[in-house]
């Protein structure tokens, strides 16, 4: 399992590709080939895996649902609403238009490490959850 930690200020150029940060780069096992997986995320940014990762954790998942509705609901869900991502030669994958439309077609992200997969955040965006971050933080009770 991958440790992404930290957060970078990233900019997209002109056909919204984003270069990977290189210590988030090398975490991924080569294996993989390159690909990764974006969807949306819960709040408003977009979750980026490394293919195995999307394996292990979210295919895994689905499929230890149990049979029903919901179970075809959250598959259709993320098959909708999820695309597979190539890693050019230089680090770079091309965001497509419409995951960037959902976080307001920024020009410049914040590629945020959370463990086993990275979100994309619109910069002012990640400014604002990471002040509601650090208040529960301080005010939870939650402690590791």
């Amino acid at each position: 399992m991958q440790n992404f930690l930290g957060d970078f200020e990233c900019a997209l150029d002109s056909k919204g590709r984003l270069m990977i940060p290189a210590k988030f780069r090398h975490l991924v096992p080569e294996g993989t080939g390159g690909l990764y997986v974006i969807t949306r995320g819960k709040e408003n940014c977009l979750n980026l895996y490394p293919l195995n990762e999307w394996n292990e954790v979210v295919v895994a998942r689905l499929h230890e649902l149990p049979p029903g509705p919901e179970k075809r609901q959250f598959i259709r869900f993320f098959s909708r609403q999820s695309r597979t991502l190539n890693l050019d030669k230089t680090g770079r994958i091309a965001v497509p238009p419409g995951f960037l439309e959902l976080i307001g077609n920024p020009k410049r992200v914040v590629v945020v490490g959370v463990l086993n997969y990275m979100e994309i955040w619109a910069p002012e965006d990640y400014e604002k959850i990471g002040r509601e971050g650090d208040d529960a933080f301080r005010n939870g009770n939650l402690e590791i």
